[in-house]
């Protein structure tokens, strides 16, 4: 599936990147890897660590832990929290710097479908096309990851955010799991977020409910992705989009 949000901003391993998710990766080795691709699980972009507003990773305590930029790979950047005690189970997260982007009309439709925006969204984009205005936004990225069965279940203080609510302790196909989404520290309601498992070119679509929570039973084991993008005009110039992004990976045990 050929997924496009925008083009390249700058030179892949120093630019912001420019396709449509961010996403970290647990390595066997204890380290992470950010990157940016058209579709998880595949990574193509590396994500300069100097566009980073907020960064770090927490115990299951809550206790704080740092996010060090290892080095750049062909397409990822790798990661590690260097004060991380043992193998104690994070949660690591990363807020880029907003960007901005004029995004061409024949990849207005990809994108839609890729974020199924509300309905206000599209009857605005209705009345800037019908008046021969451009579709230019302003984009946010904030990503999270659980490392190990008992990461932190608190927020992070990033633009957007997702998180396990329940259970606690390692996921295992078919449990039912319950996932909230924030922005700006608060629940949000009537979001549309898909889960995509590493195996399977098919997401899951759901829809937060008024507490912006989600439920969802997890058929396959492996990598699991959480993402979604929240797109509105700008407060300060409805001729303007702004959107966050989010994206939350995990595990699912056998």
């Amino acid at each position: 599936m050929n997924r496009v949000h925008c083009l390249l901003v700058g030179l892949a391993l120093a630019g912001p990147a420019s396709a449509h998710d961010t996403w970290f990766e647990s390595l066997s080795n204890g380290s992470l890897s950010l990157s940016t691709g058209n579709r998880f699980p595949v990574g193509e972009i590396a994500v300069d660590d100097k566009y980073f507003t907020k960064s770090g990773c927490v115990n299951a305590q809550g206790k704080p832990r740092t996010l060090d930029k290892l080095r750049f790979a062909d397409k990822a950047t790798l990661l590690r929290s260097k004060d991380r005690a043992g193998a104690e189970p994070l949660t690591c997260f990363m807020q880029l710097q907003p960007f901005d982007i004029d995004l061409p009309p024949d990849k207005i439709e990809i994108y839609f479908k890729e974020i199924r925006p509300s309905d206000a969204a599209l009857a605005a984009w209705a009345d800037l096309k019908a008046r021969g205005l451009p579709f230019r936004e302003r984009y946010t990225k904030s990503a999270r990851i659980d490392v190990g069965a008992d990461a932190s279940s608190q927020p992070t203080g990033t633009a957007m955010d997702a998180l396990r609510v329940s259970p606690r302790g390692a996921l295992t196909v078919g449990t039912e799991a319950v996932f909230e989404v924030l922005q700006g520290g608060r629940p949000l309601p009537d979001f549309p977020v898909e889960l995509i498992n590493e195996r399977s070119p098919v997401g899951l679509w759901h829809r937060t409910d008024a507490d912006g929570r989600i439920r969802a039973k997890l058929p396959l084991p492996g990598r699991w992705l959480l993402r979604g993008t929240e797109l509105k005009l700008s407060a300060s110039d409805a001729t303007q989009w702004e959107s966050q992004f989010i994206t939350y990976a995990f595990e699912v045990g056998r």
